[in-house]
């Protein structure tokens, strides 16, 4: 089980290296350093020693987990000259720990390979969080389509509006009629609203008729033409 599970996580790692030949024992190439329950500082250069023992290229893995249940992270070095020492920076994305870290090397071509005894890393540098994306606003309500009064009633006076607050209305007023300025005449200005009978329009204008409000129009003009209408019938 232990050394199936090395094999599949030695194939995830890299694939350009020999896999171990686990159908046999560690042999040769006996590791000095690092030794067991040694601390590797993180970020500072490391000699990783060992006997040299084989003929031809090694690979190195550094591996992580319990002895039992040892896993390869990451190729340290590929088909290397067995030279009995390389030169090693520990990444500073390793995580801090005293122990569960290990070594491999792996004579390429033939499988042969040697493990390490447990050693830790050191690492004072702090991890950094993965930044979150940010978050999309999204509209869930419907526009109003109608004026809204909005009253801040301070919590605890009941639903009496106290003296003194401040009311605020939102109106919503799409335009109900449209007027094609003449040339030459200035827009009005201001933001007064006018009150009264509206001037007639400049020469050339053209307007439309602005809606009824509540029916209140259309009842002045019926009683202005029915006035007219007995006027006219008194003259005759």
């Amino acid at each position: 089980m232990k050394f199936t599970l090395i094999v599949a996580a030695f194939a995830a790692v890299v694939s350009a290296v020999t896999p171990p030949d686990v159908s046999k024992p560690a042999a040769g190439n006996i590791i000095y350093t690092p030794g067991l329950n040694q601390q590797v500082e993180a970020g500072k250069p490391f000699t990783i020693t060992w006997k040299p023992t084989t003929k031809g290229k090694i690979s190195i893995l550094l591996l992580r987990g319990p002895s039992i249940n040892v896993k390869p992270i990451a190729t340290l070095a590929d088909s290397i000259e067995n030279t009995g020492t390389f030169n090693w920076i520990p990444s500073t994305s390793l995580e801090n720990d005293v122990t569960h870290y290990g070594i491999q090397i792996i004579v390429e071509g033939t499988g042969q390979y040697q493990y390490s005894t447990q050693f830790g890393v050191k690492n004072d540098t702090p991890l950094q969080p993965k930044p979150s994306a940010p978050a999309t606003p999204t509209w869930t309500g419907r526009q109003p389509t109608a004026p809204v009064t909005h009253i801040a009633v301070p919590v605890g006076t009941g639903t009496t509006v106290p003296t003194g607050v401040v009311t605020l209305t939102t109106s919503v007023c799409p335009p109900s009629s449209t007027q094609t300025q003449a040339p030459g005449v200035p827009h009005p200005t201001g933001t007064g609203v006018p009150t009264g009978v509206p001037p007639p329009p400049p020469p050339g204008a053209t307007t439309t008729t602005p809606p009824f409000n509540n029916g209140a129009g259309r009842v002045s003009g019926g009683v202005g033409a029915a006035l007219l209408a007995i006027a006219a019938a008194f003259a005759l």
